[in-house]
């Protein structure tokens, strides 16, 4: 798999599929997340793609666009679920959301190893709370 398969398929299988052994593999152990979320293993990783998957059922990731250069990648992901499990302190509504991330990867050997990523999280919150 060239390293954009790779990306494409962590948010397909991780987040679409909740294939978690997809994720343990082509994750390092000793992954590092840049992101507030600082995750620092894959087994970290795989822990907030289930807090993720609790908090929005029925939940799809699309690959928008994914550009790659040497061991980069990055890509525009629109994330779709239902508003099951309590987010960033707001309990469930029931609402169907949609919200597009932006995350970059390195990868070495066809292995996520680090990552930087940005969440929407001022409008996630407002798609919870102030939409009908």
């Amino acid at each position: 798999m060239t390293n954009k398969e790779v990306v494409t398929k962590f948010f397909t299988d991780g987040y679409t599929n909740k294939n978690y052994d997809y994720v343990m593999e082509h994750v390092a152990k000793d992954y590092i997340d840049n992101s507030p979320a600082g995750v620092r293993s894959n087994a970290e990783a795989v822990g907030i793609l289930k807090l993720v998957a609790e908090q929005f059922t029925d939940l799809k990731c699309t690959v928008l666009d994914v550009f790659g250069e040497g061991d980069m990648v990055a890509v525009r992901v629109l994330f779709e679920g239902i508003h099951t499990g309590e987010c960033m302190g707001i309990a469930p509504t029931g609402r169907k959301i949609g919200f597009e991330a932006l995350e970059t990867f390195r990868l070495e050997n066809g292995v996520i190893v680090e990552s930087w990523g940005y969440w929407p999280d001022k409008e996630i919150e407002y798609k919870l709370t102030c939409e009908n």
